[in-house]
């Protein structure tokens, strides 16, 4: 490979690929079409329109040989491919707060406009509210706040779950209000706006992520 500068001095390809330059061509190609007199663009003769996805491949490649050739060593990997995407498979993606997708438990709501849906609850706190910065998301029912409500929180080290309220939340635990973090376990009900959830434990006793 033979990477060099156009005439112009404005753009660098590969001559063992190309005779000119693409880039030159291209821009000679659309000039043809912009500099055309109405007279042109009425006339009754056919013409033929630029090619410009006949050499896209090539075009890419040069593009990012010319990067490499300026000492672009390229964007930061994500760890998210194109090749990783496939209609058919179900990608996790990890929470940077969280630290990982491992479920500690579970909400359903019982009660209200949401009734029948389930919530997976995480490490660490899980904020409960209407907005979409919430960990676990209540969309449908408008008396919820769109800030933080409650906070469902796993504690890891104790293997314990509690049920934290907010300064601007008015939350029942069993029919009865809460104004401080409180234990919860398994069959515990609490109340929220609109809407009623069970909570159900996966780590307990002696289950628990390692």
């Amino acid at each position: 490979m033979s990477v060099i500068r156009c005439a112009q001095g404005l753009h660098f390809y590969d001559d063992e690929k190309f005779a000119t330059c693409p880039h030159c061509e291209a821009g000679m190609n659309i000039d043809k079409w912009t500099d055309m007199s109405a007279d042109d663009l009425n006339s009754q003769d056919t013409m033929s329109m630029p090619d410009m996805d006949a050499d896209i491949n090539e075009t890419v490649g040069v593009i990012q040989e010319q990067l490499v050739f300026q000492g672009f060593n390229g964007f930061p990997d994500t760890g998210v491919h194109i090749s990783d995407v496939d209609d058919d498979v179900t990608i996790a993606f990890h929470s940077p707060e969280k630290g990982n997708d491992y479920i500690t438990g579970w909400l359903v709501c019982i009660e209200g406009p949401e009734k029948g849906r389930d919530y997976r609850i995480y490490h660490g706190v899980n904020k409960m509210g209407r907005g979409d910065n919430m960990d676990i998301i209540v969309r449908d029912d408008k008396s919820i706040s769109r800030e933080k409500v409650v906070s469902v929180i796993y504690d890891i080290k104790s293997n314990k779950f509690y049920l934290s309220p907010a300064v601007n939340g008015v939350v029942y635990l069993n029919d009865g209000i809460i104004n401080k973090a409180m234990e919860i376990v398994t069959g515990d009900k609490f109340t929220i706006g609109d809407s009623t959830f069970e909570f159900i434990a996966y780590c307990r006793d002696d289950k628990k992520w390692e």
